[in-house]
């Protein structure tokens, strides 16, 4: 496989990351991705410090890619809807996202 795209969620890691292997394993290019959630960011999960915490883990997370030589990509909006549009542009092959026991990750990953 030629490009894929590793779409992080809540797990925020470069390390021992079940989603960025497996890509690593099988595609030639990997693309990370971020997307700020409009459904989350709108309820009130979204306290000021649980965002100060998640953009300091996303500053961790582009130099630890970085370094690795790729940079993180950021969008903003409905998490499916970006993946795909950014998966189009990129003509990726495939996208990983790790697993998540919630119901709302769940939908999110039938959606993908």
């Amino acid at each position: 496989m030629r490009t894929a795209i590793v779409l992080f969620t809540r797990d925020l890691r470069v390390h021992d990351n079940p989603a960025l292997t497996t890509a690593a394993d099988e595609a030639e290019r990997i693309v990370p991705l971020f997307v700020f959630d409009d459904a989350i960011l709108g309820s009130a999960f979204a306290r000021p410090n649980r965002a100060a915490f998640l953009i300091d883990a996303l500053r961790d997370l582009d130099a630890s890619l970085t370094r690795r030589g790729a940079r993180l990509v950021l969008r903003s909006g409905d998490v499916v809807t970006e993946t795909l549009v950014l998966a189009g542009n990129v003509k990726a092959e495939a996208v990983f996202v790790a697993e998540d026991a919630s119901g709302y990750a769940q939908r999110r990953q039938r959606r993908l």
